[in-house]
């Protein structure tokens, strides 16, 4: 009688490990008591429990199996390969929630124990210590266990043709796993290297592909690129972006846990941790402009609207209406920021590497590599479309960049075995950089480059984040990306405005007019000449064209007055290539240089106000320099003559020696700007 009461019991002891009840555990365990068999209970205990793991986990995936494998009973490592593909994550989420399961009424079978007063006082301090050895004992071959049938699944299948927020649905689902481990055991230093090394192999493999397949998708995107500006609302944010709801997210799951922290994996038996569903996506619609702004549109305009069919146009026609001759400034709070489609599908790939960086930390340098690859590959097409080609002088360490990029990622004639190579972008002959109507292509390029200073911008807002994510070893390199990499692609806009500021004026005319004044004259003008009027009448006409452009897309202040800058600094090299023609001048000739130039000066503020003016103190020290004496002029000559040519020095000295009447003092200054040249 006693054997059958005793197999009963081990029968419900058994069903215990997969569905722990109180009642009933406390009842079978006085029965154990009053057979005396509760030591022996505890050694069965832990068999019952290693046997349902095996049992369950079986029939869990017994029943996605393929029809073949049903058929033929294999063994659990082969029934793993046998699942189909598609099934593999609802597989694996169910198989999680097996295992969960069990390790729950182990959790509940040892917290029973820990409070259980009634049947504590009926042990000697013995059978206490040997049940509570027992059962902490037994949390760490149980997890074993646990670990050993989830890592023969995930080495079953190849998941480098998984789509991507399939794969992170598996990573996520393995990271919870091993957060429930780590609550099971009690300790964060439990052995995971059986889920870890699983993980980190198909990762690599995966995010190899995967990044692969993004280059040659933003190579495509580039090379359609039409820039155009992408109507967001002014309130647009990434966070916004479904790939980076993630961040949101994990940060509620944070707060949640310090708001209650009693809360665990296994406070509700009920609940299963592997049920939960990827973060529900956001409608794209609410990003762009023209959503819900209808009623601001007035009748009139709603009449265009229905005639074009398109809003974009619709507001483009308000923001002409509303110019009245005036440029129209950027605004972020009131334009949105400045990006295209490519930007926007850039956004989209940053967010999921920075997704797969967080659910997977081993690879997140590398994941952090590909990020700034994408990158610098954005802007590298930003400056081939529509860079200036004199980047290397006026800006050696942006010529070293790209450079670098050029010799790394870019497609050479040698492939690379230990990186990417991608096709160098070639724009769209759609673009069109040689209409001096549009500014050769001013709304293009300033879109483009906008839209790259708006990516480096995120990345500013993104520091905080990559810093936790990047190894403290690897953190030169993210370092490195902020403080070379991210400034120079602001600085990158002057190499692009300049094939406007280069092209915008007719600065040939302009010189040839300067070269037809003759400078020696005897009475001091009160007019200036008319090739200042020239100027400042072409310099209202490219006024007229950035309204134009900027009625397409806002113009920023910075860019605004950057394309004005360099203009300004053109036209003061006209300046001094004009003045350094002249064969002869008086000082009357000379005065009327300055006339000039100071009418251009003061005309600049209708245009805009630069302090100082590039180039203004250039002009005027040359300008000056014919009033020095023969020794005084020597001395300037040594102390200036980096910021002239040859012959413009030598135009001066032809000038300035005309008035001391000595061949041999023109032949000796002329030997020393020969000489200081030599020396450049």
């Amino acid at each position: 009688t006693a054997v059958l009461i005793e197999e009963k019991l081990d029968v419900i002891l058994a069903v215990m490990c997969i569905n722990f009840d109180h009642t009933r555990y406390s009842k079978i365990t006085t029965a154990y008591l009053l057979l005396g068999k509760l030591q022996s209970a505890m050694d069965q205990l832990h068999m019952h429990f290693t046997s349902a793991i095996h049992s369950r986990t079986y029939e869990t995936l017994y029943r996605y199996a393929s029809n073949t494998a049903v058929e033929q009973k294999v063994q659990y490592e082969e029934l793993c390969r046998c699942v189909p593909p598609a099934l593999y994550i609802e597989c694996l989420t169910s198989l999680l929630t097996t295992l969960w399961g069990i390790m729950s009424s182990y959790q509940r079978m040892l917290a029973f124990h820990n409070t259980d007063t009634t049947s504590a006082e009926k042990l000697s301090q013995f059978e206490k210590n040997y049940v509570q050895q027992k059962l902490q004992l037994g949390l760490a071959r149980i997890w074993q266990d646990a670990q050993n049938k989830v890592n023969l699944f995930l080495v079953s299948q190849d998941l480098s043709q998984f789509q991507f927020d399939d794969f992170i649905k598996v990573l996520d689902l393995v990271n919870r796993l091993i957060q429930v481990g780590i609550e099971f055991c009690g300790t964060p230093n439990i052995p995971c290297e059986l889920l870890r090394e699983p993980l980190r192999a198909q990762s690599v493999q995966y995010f190899r592909h995967y990044h692969m397949s993004r280059t040659e998708e933003l190579y495509m995107f580039l090379n359609t690129e039409l820039w155009e500006l992408m109507p967001v609302k002014p309130t647009f944010t990434t966070i916004q972006l479904n790939e980076f709801r993630f961040m949101a997210n994990r940060g509620a799951e944070k707060q949640n846990k310090l708001n209650d922290p009693d809360s665990g994996y296994f406070s509700d038996s009920t609940v299963s941790p592997f049920t939960f569903t990827q973060e529900s996506s956001c409608l794209e619609e609410s990003l762009f402009e023209g959503d819900s702004e209808e009623e601001d549109v007035d009748e009139e305009l709603k009449q265009e609207y229905v005639e074009d069919g398109n809003v974009n146009e619709n507001k483009l026609a308000r923001r002409k209406r509303s110019q009245s001759g005036k440029v129209a400034f950027h605004n972020s709070s009131r334009d949105g920021p400045i990006l295209t489609n490519t930007t926007l599908n850039v956004l989209r790939y940053l967010g999921k590497y920075m997704l797969m960086m967080d659910s997977l930390r081993p690879i997140a340098f590398d994941v952090l590599v590909a990020m700034s690859q994408l990158f610098e590959y954005y802007m590298y097409a930003v400056y081939v479309f529509f860079g200036s080609t004199n980047v290397e002088s006026s800006n050696p360490r942006l010529a070293q960049l790209l450079l670098r990029i050029e010799s790394t990622i870019i497609l050479s004639e040698e492939p690379r075995a230990d990186g990417i190579n991608i096709p160098s972008p070639q724009v769209s002959d759609l673009i069109n950089l040689h209409n001096a109507e549009n500014l050769f292509g001013l709304k293009e390029r300033l879109i483009a480059t906008e839209s790259l200073v708006f990516l480096a911008c995120q990345f500013d807002l993104w520091k905080e984040y990559l810093d936790n994510q990047i190894p403290p070893e690897r953190l030169n390199f993210l370092n490195q990306f902020y403080n070379q990499t991210l400034p120079l692609s602001r600085e990158l806009r002057e190499a692009v405005y300049s094939g406007v500021a280069s092209n915008a004026m007719p600065y040939n005319p302009i010189l040839l007019q300067m070269q037809a004044v003759k400078w020696e004259i005897k009475d001091l003008m009160s007019e200036p000449n008319s090739y200042v009027d020239f100027m400042l009448k072409e310099m209202d006409k490219m006024q007229q064209k950035l309204v134009r452009v900027s009625t397409y897309v806002p113009i920023p202040l910075e860019v605004y007055k950057m394309i004005w800058m360099l203009c300004i600094r053109e036209m003061c090299t006209v300046f001094l290539e004009g003045f350094g023609s002249a064969k002869k001048c008086t000082h009357e000739g000379r005065a009327w240089m300055q006339l000039d130039f100071q009418q251009f000066i003061v005309q600049l503020d209708k245009f805009i106000s630069i302090k100082p003016v590039p180039g203004k103190e250039t002009v005027e020290n040359f300008i000056k320099a014919y009033y020095l004496t023969e020794q005084d002029l020597e001395v300037w000559l040594r102390e200036h003559y980096t910021a002239y040519s040859p012959k413009q020095l030598n135009s001066l000295i032809n000038c300035t020696t005309g008035q001391f009447s000595k061949m041999i003092t023109r032949n000796r200054l002329s030997g020393v700007v020969d000489e200081l040249f030599k020396k450049t």
